[in-house]
């Protein structure tokens, strides 16, 4: 929302400039332009104002501009919502006031997915949320043939006590574990 609330900040800034310089340029009667002939086009653009509220007031609009004045409504209740909704936040809540960057939650869990000797590869994805703690997504190669289900159970628990002992909460943890040929990961033997 921040690139839109810019966009329509500089579109406001860019008319109140164009009409800054329609005013010092009728206001000097710079270029042939006087004061009084600047209330023409704006009585014109007035006129047609009235002719659409009129049918409003009548009910005799087009299908086509009920529909453009209903699309015009629903996506401002849809940019309303979405400013008004908050930011997802950039720091994973330790404590009250304390926080530690999704980066150092990422190492930590490498850290302690590496010390498992069935894990021959790992990824990590952690985002931060508005409450206590990290959802970690945590996506471990094994070889082929083992007990994926084992492998998972005890991979959660170390995890969870390594950052446990560190001091950094996860509200939620995924680990999932993928069949990889030891050739072809980073770890091929342990």
């Amino acid at each position: 929302m921040r690139i839109f609330n810019r966009i329509v900040m500089i579109l406001l800034l860019a008319g109140l400039f164009v009409l800054g310089v329609y005013a010092v340029v009728y206001a000097f009667d710079l270029f042939g332009y006087s004061l009084s002939s600047l209330l023409d086009p704006i009585k014109a653009a007035g006129s047609g104002a009235q002719g659409f509220m009129r049918d409003v007031q009548s009910g005799s609009l087009a299908p086509l501009a009920i529909v453009v004045l209903i699309l015009v409504a629903l996506l401002g209740l849809i940019l309303l919502i979405l400013e008004l909704k908050p930011a997802t936040p950039r720091r994973v809540r330790m404590d009250k006031g304390t926080f530690v960057t999704r980066g150092v939650v990422q190492e930590e869990v490498s850290k302690a997915a590496g010390q498992s000797p069935d894990v021959l590869g790992h990824s990590v994805k952690t985002q931060a949320q508005r409450k206590t703690g990290a959802r970690v997504d945590l996506e471990a190669k094994v070889r082929r043939g083992e007990d994926t289900g084992a492998i998972q159970r005890n991979l959660r628990r170390t995890v969870q006590e390594y950052l446990g002992s560190r001091g950094i909460p996860v509200s939620k943890l995924n680990v999932n574990t993928v069949e990889a040929d030891p050739r072809q990961t980073k770890t091929r033997v342990q």
